[in-house]
């Protein structure tokens, strides 16, 4: 599941790589709302993470001439925790 402020979840399907998401949806938004998509929360397997969203792309399929399924394809990229060097650590 993939969490926005202010947008329903979406669920959809997610390959993981070590710095990005790939996440796939058939959900339905508009382009205002996917102007306003930048950072999110995605679920998976009972581990919650914070993303930003890198890329969306439409994805069009024709399976024949009368039907066109549409769905959305959002590259995240995952936060990668900062580590603090000592030299900046206060103690």
């Amino acid at each position: 599941m993939l969490t926005f402020e202010g947008v329903a979840r979406l669920a959809g399907r997610v390959e993981a790589s070590e710095d990005y998401f790939e996440f796939r949806t058939q959900a339905a938004l508009s382009n205002a709302q996917l102007n306003e998509l930048h950072r999110a929360t995605i679920e998976i397997d009972g581990r919650t993470e914070g993303v930003l969203v890198e890329s969306t792309d439409w994805l069009n399929h024709a399976s024949d001439q009368s039907r066109v399924t549409n769905g959305l394809r959002l590259t995240l990229r995952r936060n990668i925790p900062t580590t603090v060097s000592l030299e900046d650590a206060e103690y």
